[in-house]
Order: structure tokens, then sequence, then C-alpha cells
């Protein structure tokens, strides 16, 4: 027999002027809260088995810090609890409060590590995962899906020239180079349910200066009238984009109306009621089997081969770099002029700035284990515009000589993590997905978790951790965005396809799990909100 519960706790931190997460971009700051951000927990337990809590937060990812402080306070709570026991996902709004990552590339802008912060996320995900175990009850737990129909305008292929590289590319229409199916499971006789679809959430774009929980969250306040708990999760959205639209006057995409609120609640509106539909059908109940699995893996170190390269041969994956293309940001937002783009690449090319064997055709702008920037460590002397102030931190920061960056600028070791939810498996992710890479991995993983009953599949980004994007071997050679900001290589899918596919096998060896810190060493060795201030 199933038990089951849900619950929501607020987690909206605000002050004025706030950095935000999610565009990169140091002048993307709240002056006021459109919206309150939830955390929403699920706890489900089958038989007398442990209970494995599920928590999305209204934020753009999951750091691992946050993952870290979250599961060990959770363990004080709950002593048989296990890592594969704690899932934590993001709704990926762009609009809410930055600052909980303990990698300086993921705080610099927001600016810094910010305490208040991270407290404040942390203690929602403690304080709805409580909440929910203690209303668990008999449930029955029920999976349903179905697609979107294509006129419906709320996701499109934001990079639909690195999708056609793809051998087994199937259109070259925007909106049907993605996966317009929305996935369910629902709680009853409850009404509580979890609803995954994959499309970015940044309807509220980094001009508006609120905190908000952009359209995923609008259709879980639609939702939650009922009384109920709806958690609206991704799945595939790497490339996905409801931004496909161009207006007379505006410098980038937005939905289909120019107006970014408006936006929210019609692309809220039409998940809301997808989600209504999927809660009636009579859908698959799920026999009351709940099993999972985790391991912490370096990405920087994991040696492939096929099946997994799928006719290239064998590779590996290196230290995580990131490429001039990630500067370029995406016709939705953020980044510098395209011809920036091209000439940085020139030059870093011409300065010897790259790994064909790892890193194929990406030039490596930013280096997180050595720390370098445009091939230096002397942040100081690179010739930035100091009017931003990043780069106004950034010259700072290399006249420090390494104090406050105590850990790469982007993290390295990250957690992989499955679950089996009766004949449902959900893979939880530290990347974005985009649509191709995660069909592939549903190729490979299918075969592997059939003969355990598993029947369906769902591909949850932005989960327990954060490092990037995951393209194709194919999408990586185009060098867009996506491609700029994958992290590991051009064999990343390769790794972890073959990493997920050991862990199901029980073979491999899982890496130490990352150095943790706690708030107040954090606070000592970071980069931090108060630093920052005083830079000013």
């Amino acid at each position: 027999m199933w038990k089951a519960g849900a619950a929501r706790a607020l987690i909206t931190y605000f002050e004025p002027g706030i950095g935000l997460m999610g565009w990169g971009n140091s002048r993307h700051v709240a002056h006021t809260v459109e919206s309150q951000l939830y955390a929403r927990a699920f706890c489900l337990q089958a038989g007398d088995g442990s209970p494995h809590f599920w928590v999305e937060l209204d934020i753009c990812f999951v750091s691992v810090a946050l993952w870290q402080e979250a599961f060990r306070r959770l363990k004080a709570l709950f002593p048989t609890l296990e890592p594969a026991h704690l899932l934590l996902t993001a709704n990926h709004t762009h609009a809410a409060p930055g600052g909980y990552s303990h990698h300086l590339l993921y705080h610099l802008n927001t600016p810094g590590f910010h305490a208040g912060v991270f407290e404040r996320y942390v203690s929602g995900v403690v304080e709805a995962a409580q909440k929910a175990y203690q209303h668990l009850q008999p449930a029955e737990l029920v999976f349903a899906y179905e697609a979107f129909p294509p006129e419906v305008p709320l996701a499109f292929n934001r990079a639909l020239p690195a999708f056609l590289k793809n051998p087994t590319a199937w259109t070259d229409r925007p909106e049907l180079a993605v996966d317009r199916t929305a996935y369910q499971l629902t709680v009853r006789p409850a009404g509580h349910f979890i609803n995954w679809f994959g499309t970015h959430t940044t309807s509220i774009q980094e001009e508006t200066r609120c905190i908000s929980s952009d359209h995923k969250g609008y259709a879980a306040e639609l939702c939650e009238e009922e009384g109920i708990v709806a958690a609206f999760a991704q799945t595939t959205a790497g490339d996905v984009t409801p931004n496909h639209f161009t207006f007379p006057g505006l410098r980038v995409r937005r939905g289909p109306t120019p107006n970014p609120f408006e936006n929210r609640r019609l692309l809220g509106r039409y998940q809301a009621e997808m989600a209504i539909h999927l809660a009636k059908q009579s859908g698959q109940v799920l026999p009351p089997v709940l099993r999972s699995w985790w391991r912490w893996v370096d990405f920087s170190a994991v040696q492939v081969e096929e099946p997994y390269t799928r006719g290239l041969g064998k590779g590996r994956t290196g230290p995580g770099a990131i490429g001039p293309a990630f500067l370029g940001g995406t016709a939705e937002g953020g980044g510098v002029p395209q011809e920036w783009v091209r000439l940085i690449a020139i030059l870093a090319r011409l300065r010897g700035l790259t790994d064909p064997p790892i890193h194929g055709t990406k030039p490596l702008l930013i280096e997180s284990v050595s720390k370098r920037i445009f091939g230096t460590r002397r942040w100081d002397t690179l010739p930035l515009p100091p009017a931003d102030p990043v780069v106004k931190y950034l010259h700072w920061l290399g006249r420090q000589r390494g104090k406050y960056v105590p850990l790469p600028l982007t993290p390295q070791v990250l957690p992989v993590q499955l679950w089996q939810v009766g004949s449902l498996a959900i893979v939880a992710l530290p990347m974005e997905p985009t649509t191709m890479a995660g069909h592939l991995l549903k190729e490979r993983l299918a075969p592997l978790l059939a003969p355990l009953g598993v029947q369906h599949l769902v591909i949850q980004g932005y989960s327990n951790g954060y490092a990037g994007y995951l393209t194709t071997y194919w999408e990586y050679q185009y060098q867009r965005y996506e491609g700029g900001h994958t992290h590991f290589g051009k064999f990343q899918l390769a790794a972890v396809e073959k990493v997920l596919s050991e862990l199901l096998q029980g073979k491999g060896s899982e890496a130490p799990e990352p150095p943790y810190l706690s708030i107040d060493q954090a606070k000592r060795l970071l980069f931090t909100y108060e630093v920052a201030r005083s830079v000013r």
C-alpha cells in the first residue's frame, strides 16, 4: 500500500535590490515581489519502507550546497534517511534570489553568497518535508500523460540549428522539435500532483526587476485554489522556450504577447488546464514499489567507450570549462553581441586555449578547476570594461590571490539519482538536458529499467546540484549557448549514460562527496554579499 503526503512552505526572501539568479546580469535585481515563492514537498512511502522526499522549489536551480545542508537537517529529523531518499528540484524561474551556491560562477553577479537567501531556502525545504511526512495517509498513485497540441504556444526549440545536427533529428519545425508531453503523478483521493513539462521558466525577463515564480508558479497558484499541493516541474527544457515571438521595439523574443506578466498568466493557465485534465484521467495505477539509486560522480574524469559514445569510439570527460558561446546568451535574453563572441573565440584559439580530445570545438574561456579566465588566474589583468559590477568584482578578487574562492568556479563532483515509483522512473540530473539528450538517455535506460517493471521515464533536470547544460555530441559541436555551457566536454552525455547505466547494474564506483561548508564557514571563506557590498 502507498502512503503519501504533501505540503508547501513559503521561501520568499526579499530586500530591495536583491540579486536574482538566471540571466547572469548584475543589474538583474528585484525591487518588489510580484508573486511568492514556495517549496512544495511530497513524501512517498511504500508499505513499511523508508519515506522518500521529493521537493521542488520556485528557484532557478538546486545547488549542491543547498542539497547538502537540507539533507543534514532532515537526517537529524529522520535518522534512516539516505541520500537516495531526498530529491530536490527547481521550477527554473529566472526571477528568484540567487546567492545560494558555493561556486563563484553561480554567485558572482547576485553578488556573492547570501546567507539569508540560503537559510530561507533550506529551512523551507525542511519545513515542507516535515509537514508532508506529518500528512502521510493511505493513497493511490496514478500516472497519466498527454501531449500539448502543436498550436499551443508553450514550447519551441530555441536552438534548432544545433538540434538539426543530430543524426536522428525528427523535424525542422521548432514547435515539434521538443517533447510536448506533460507527465503527471496524481495522489488520490487527496488530489495533490506533480506535473512535469519541459519549457524554460523565462516569461519574467531580466528587465522586470521583481521576484516571481513565473508561469509554473502561476499554474500552481491556479490549481492550489482548490486546497491541494500542485508542483509544476521541468523535464528536458535545455533548448526549449516559450519566448518564440518578436515584437517591434523589443530587443529579445517574448512569449505570445509583448507583456511578460500576461505571458506568465497565459502560459501558466495552459499548464494548469492540462494538469487538471490529467488529474481526472483514469491513468495507470502504480503498484507500491519504491526504489532509489544515488551516486556522487566526478564528471571531470569519466572514461567513455562504446556503446555510450554511439559509434564515436573511446573518449573521456575533463575538468569543467565554459566556452565563449556562453557569453552570447540566447534570443530570449542575456548575452553580448555575437560579433563579440566570435572575436573572443578567435582570440582564445590564437592563445591556444583549446583541448580538442576533451572539449572538441569549444575554446576554453572559463576553466573551473584551474580558475583561469581567458588563460589567466590574474583576473585583475583582464582587459574588460570596468563599468559592469561583475568586472569590478573579478578585478578585485584577482588582487586577493585566491582568497574568497576556495572551490572550483563550478562544481565537478555532482549527484545522479533515479527513483522507481511503481512503473514510473524519475531520472534526476544536475544539468539542463536538451530535448535530444533526454530522448537518447531514455533510449539507453529503458531496457535496463524494463525488467524492474518500469514502463515510463521522466528525465528531470535542475536536480540536487547544477553544472550547466547537457547536450548531445552533435549539438555540442555547433557551439552556441547550450554547447558553450556544457561543462565537461563533447562526451558529457556519454558519461551521463554510462554512470546511470552502471548505477542500475551495480557497477562502477562513487566519488567522495564534495566538501561541505556550514553557513558560518561559507560566510568566512566565500565571496559573500557582505564582501561584495564593501567592494562597491
